[in-house]
């Protein structure tokens, strides 16, 4: 019994340690996806003075969605579709809690990019337990969690993941 657990226990240390593995891609594709993450950037900080930057942010959402556009590469474009659609309805007129959550879809599909192929070490995903949201941020401008949802904490929260 104790040698099941063990060889358990090294089975899921090793799924585990696969898991983090990133995929290497071409630095073109690489440089493609890295121009999301930096439109994403001006789109994570629109959110910190949002009653200023709400008329803004349908226009930073359209330079994201015109960014995604211009993957090369069909199969990953293909897994941001649905964050093309929630990019879309970011609207002035929109609540700022509707905002967030459009927000927080396009981030976990960001993450999930981020999480699947290696684009170096600048962004890391953070997430807040108490607005129970992630969003991506460039961990090389800001060491400080900058939490997009909920500016009156705006360093609520952790980075998840350390590339």
């Amino acid at each position: 019994m104790k040698n099941l657990s063990l060889l358990i226990a090294c089975l899921l240390l090793g799924f585990t340690g696969f898991a983090k593995d990133r995929k290497a891609v071409s630095e073109s594709l690489k440089g493609e996806l890295i121009e999301v993450l930096k439109k994403n950037e001006q789109l994570h900080q629109a959110f910190f003075d949002y009653e200023e930057q709400k008329s803004k942010i349908p226009k930073i959402a359209n330079q994201l969605r015109n960014s995604i556009e211009k993957i090369s590469d069909p199969e990953i474009k293909n897994l941001l579709n649905f964050s093309q659609e929630k990019l879309k309805e970011m609207t002035a007129d929109s609540s700022k809690s509707e905002n967030n959550q459009r927000y927080h879809l396009v981030s976990m599909a960001l993450i999930h990019i981020l999480d699947s192929y290696n684009l170096g070490s600048s962004y890391n995903a953070y997430s807040c337990p108490m607005v129970k949201k992630k969003w991506i941020q460039n961990s090389k401008k800001m060491a400080k969690v900058h939490n997009p949802y909920a500016p009156e904490m705006p360093h609520c929260g952790s980075q998840d993941s350390k590339y």
